[in-house]
């Protein structure tokens, strides 16, 4: 049992890496049977486990602490030499389709295998690697550049996710200076977020048409796996929730105005819900895993094993601090079979949403820790999601260690959020469609774009003059849009699903939890509309599947006791 710190790390010898792939390439190509073609086969899986490995403890180690000069340099020479690599797993995914073992293959491992295989075989070609690394190294800028936040405020320094508690504080003048201070920040850095994001959009582009893409939107999708719904599928669904969201979520909103008494609300002021101020944990860090622990080790013998082994192997970073890079996440370190949760505590209710959804995250690898071939468990990012979201409701009736007290007003705001999360998760998704349609558009013109199509769904927020946001630049700090183009979506999609789970699991736990489960097994080796239906839950594609839903979230909203949510 290793513990994180004790993980080795040397720098691949990526040429030697690069003759043994080539070395198991022809032996998969030349097999004469399929005993030798299934042993090539499982080779290349354990060596890009191995390479994935090292990776994973360099990128890790780089968002913990982005001053480690060494981390730095490694993460660096990684984004340089990993696009190499996609040649190999798209060329083998053509050996695979083209050999007389494909229907060996697709028993062994299942038909899901081979349409992914199909798709990866497309968005590969050696003459795209330099774009590949431009791009890596354009994303890493992005996330460096935020990493490097320091925000001066009531005489502290702070980085962007240590302003979180301010922006939340009772005092309307502190929430309205932090907001200032936060969005300033990200202002003064306007001309390199525009240059950064104007240079991805230009090589994705390239990369799409040497592909033979008809746009970035085609590939986006493709590399995203996504084998059975495409942009059109998901205006339907924007669609759905412009229709059966936007007007609930607004109706919250001005509900959330009368309960603090504001009627001129501005955007600082959403994120406060309540005059006694937001739900709080209960201590730190120390304090929160150890209730997560015995949350954990009650809600399944599975939950608890895992998360045990998340403490003892030091699996998890999860304070803010200097130089940490921003936001949340689960990765997986293959040759050690284990997950990592990566967090910035700040003290705000993020932090028990961190050992709840993060930690879905992480079960679900645990659970899918050591499948014989990679790939069957390489799953979709809405499917991901799932995991997670729902996660973060299964735990519900655990909150009461977390927030004593405050215990009614998270379950009224962690709903009430997830539901107006909705409308502004759509909001990114048709922006970044717009981009790409339009990828010759001006900073200017993309901020313009956003600020009608936040208009749309997010009808509510008055930014009281703040020239950064009334021109439409709050997408710059959306991650996911430089990082990770159009997985935003996914997370609206899994919260649909989420909500679903929820409502069963008030209904009847022990089948709602078996469903999870299965869903979490099973992840990777059918579609995600497939998969859904294999589970019992509805399709958030088909036209109504979210209107079914709201009623029974507002009930529930409606049955809390209103004496604690003031």
């Amino acid at each position: 049992m290793t513990k994180f710190k004790d993980m080795q790390y040397t720098r691949p010898d990526f040429a030697a890496y690069m003759t043994k792939f080539k070395g198991y390439l022809q032996e998969l190509k030349n097999a004469q049977d399929k005993e030798t073609f299934f042993k090539a086969l499982l080779a290349i899986d354990a060596l890009s486990r191995n390479l994935s490995t090292l990776y994973t403890l360099v990128s890790i180690r780089n968002s913990i602490n982005t001053k480690d000069t060494f981390y730095e340099a490694e993460m660096d020479v990684m984004d340089e030499n990993m696009p190499q690599f996609s040649e190999i797993g798209s060329t083998m995914a053509q050996i695979c389709l083209d050999s007389p073992f494909r229907k060996d293959l697709a028993e062994r491992f299942g038909a899901h295998l081979l349409e992914k295989y199909e798709i990866r075989a497309k968005i590969f070609k050696p003459e795209i690697v330099e774009d590949m690394i431009e791009e890596n190294k354009l994303v890493t800028e992005y996330e460096k550049l935020l990493a490097s936040a320091e925000i001066e405020f009531q005489g502290k320094t702070y980085n962007l996710s240590g302003m979180m508690p301010f922006m939340q504080n009772t005092d309307r003048s502190i929430r309205k200076a932090a907001s200032d201070a936060s969005w300033g920040w990200m202002a003064s850095q306007q001309d390199k977020l525009d240059e950064l994001f104007d240079k991805l959009v230009k090589v994705r582009c390239r990369i799409a048409k040497k592909l033979g893409f008809a746009n970035f939107i085609e590939l986006a999708y493709a590399r995203m796996t996504r084998t059975d719904w495409d942009y059109k599928a998901a205006r339907v669904y924007r669609k759905q929730i412009a229709d059966s969201v936007v007007p609930l979520a607004q109706k919250l909103y001005k509900e959330q105005a009368a309960r603090l008494g504001i009627k001129d609300m501005k955007n600082y002021d959403y994120s406060l819900n309540f005059l006694s101020g937001n739900p709080k944990p209960v201590g730190e860090e120390a304090e929160l895993v150890a209730q997560a622990k015995i949350m954990y080790e009650e809600l399944s013998p599975q939950t608890g094993e895992f998360f045990n082994l998340m403490i003892n192997q030091e699996l998890m970073d999860l304070t803010t601090k200097p130089g940490k890079r921003g936001g949340g996440y689960m990765t997986f370190l293959p040759d050690y079979k284990v997950p990592f949760i990566f967090s910035n505590f700040n003290g705000t209710s993020g932090d028990v949403d961190v050992l709840t959804h993060e930690a879905g995250h992480a079960f679900q690898g645990y659970t899918n820790r050591d499948p014989e071939l990679s790939d069957t468990a390489d799953y979709t990012m809405e499917v991901a999601e799932i995991h997670s979201m729902s996660m973060e409701f299964f735990t519900h009736p655990w909150m009461q260690r977390f927030f004593d007290k405050d215990t009614e007003k998270y379950y009224y705001s962690h709903v009430v959020d997830a539901l107006q999360f909705l409308p502004y998760g759509a909001s990114i998704d048709e922006l970044q469609e717009w981009f790409y349609l339009n990828p010759d558009a001006t900073p200017e013109q993309r901020r313009a774009a956003y600020r009608e199509i936040e208009k749309k769904y997010l009808p509510h927020l008055d930014y009281d003059g703040n020239e950064y946001l009334e021109k439409g630049g709050r997408w710059q700090k959306q991650a996911h849009v430089y990082a990770m183009p159009f997985y935003y979506l996914d997370y609206t999609l899994a919260q649909v699903c989420a909500f679903q789970y929820f409502i069963w699991d008030m209904k009847n736990h022990e089948e709602a939890w078996k469903s999870y489960m299965h869903i979490c097994k099973r992840a990777g080796q059918i579609p995600f509309t497939a998969l859904l239906k294999e589970c019992g839950l509805d399709n958030p594609f088909e036209d109504g599947c979210i209107a079914k839903i709201t009623p029974k979230l507002e009930q529930y909203l409606d049955s809390l006791d209103k004496s604690q949510i003031h």
